[in-house]
């Protein structure tokens, strides 16, 4: 069973998710259906802190268009990006 805290965590990762910029709407749709379950807590907290970025500059970051300067948004943005489908 999953520990309160921890689902009430990915509930408010899952509502963030929510998107105003199609493309970040159709990917976060997919990457929360396969993969939101295996994220331990930091990992959900980093997630959480990054969905705080406005949709054009995190689409930017996502496809590799600008870098970021934020650590631990660039080993969610590796998680991320491992969920993109390469086909």
């Amino acid at each position: 069973m999953v520990e309160p805290a921890l689902h009430a965590l990915r509930e408010r990762v899952k509502w963030r998710c929510r998107r105003g910029l199609l493309e970040l709407d159709l990917f976060f749709t997919r990457f929360i259906a396969e993969h939101l379950d295996s994220l331990d807590e930091q990992q959900l907290e980093d997630l959480l802190n990054f969905l705080s970025c406005d949709d054009i500059e995190m689409w930017s970051m996502l496809n590799g268009r600008s870098a970021c300067d934020v650590e631990n948004w660039r080993q969610t943005l590796a998680l991320l990006r491992d969920g993109i489908p390469t086909t």
